[in-house]
């Protein structure tokens, strides 16, 4: 059965995705409470969720006497120019002394659509699916859910067992990688997962990680709270002299 998450929640990503496409730009005026009630058929009081939640992703900040105004200016289109920055994955980040990694599931699935696209296999296809969850201090800090090509678990059963995986895993070799991180509300699931309030957003880490023939390894996305620290540990590789 399909969860949808609270209206609020739905129209915080609204909003986030205006700002992030640049309908609404730093200084802009958020519609107030009621006109946000009025065009979404919801009650004030979730309208105001509505702009706390905003607040707390650091998009919007209220102005005494003005209303709230759009404070996150969408990036320069040429501020990446030139490319990424590449880098080749050196280790797979280890745990820090004190936290508790545990295996929820490793088993072959369909891939969904946005996971086959990562991959770049077909809708549908089977991929192996592998979610962990790392506890902190007894509470959760973060979720990981990674998406590994079928054909893995051939060369390495180890994919496909409810166990963690050794850090020499034979033929999981990667040669490069790259990660784009985003924040976002939590879903309902996700907020009694962390013990956070709805309107607190968690951070998103997604990775690929390519085989030096640039096929995909490995997909994955990282949930943390957004108070979580999250290290990852790369060398950079050489640029091409040719």
């Amino acid at each position: 059965m399909l969860v949808r998450d609270a209206p609020y929640v739905q129209i915080i990503e609204h909003y986030r995705q205006e700002i992030r496409a640049g309908r609404l730009s730093d200084g802009d005026m958020l519609p107030s409470g009621r006109e946000i009630a009025v065009e979404f058929g919801v009650s004030l009081a979730t309208a105001a969720k509505v702009t706390t939640g905003l607040q707390a992703l650091g998009l919007v900040t209220p102005r005494p006497g003005a209303g709230t105004v759009v404070t996150a200016p969408r990036p320069p289109a040429d501020r990446a120019r030139g490319g990424p920055l590449v880098i080749t994955l050196a280790t797979r980040t280890p745990a820090r002394p004190g936290d508790r990694a545990r295996v929820l599931d490793a088993e072959l699935v369909p891939a969904p659509q946005n996971v086959a696209a990562q991959l770049g296999v077909d809708p549908m296809a089977p991929v192996i699916c592998r979610r962990q969850v790392t506890t902190r201090d007894g509470a959760t800090a973060a979720t990981l859910t990674s998406w590994f090509p079928a054909e893995l678990g051939e060369t390495i059963p180890g994919l496909l067992r409810k166990a963690r995986l050794a850090d020499e895993i034979g033929s999981y070799q990667p040669a490069w990688g790259e990660d784009w991180i985003s924040p976002r509300p939590p879903t309902s699931a996700e907020a009694r997962e962390f013990g956070i309030k709805r309107g607190s957003p968690v951070v998103v880490v997604h990775s690929r990680r390519f085989a030096a023939d640039d096929t995909v390894l490995e997909y994955s996305a990282l949930i943390a709270r957004a108070d979580t620290r999250v290290e990852y540990r790369y060398t950079y590789r050489p640029p091409d002299t040719h």
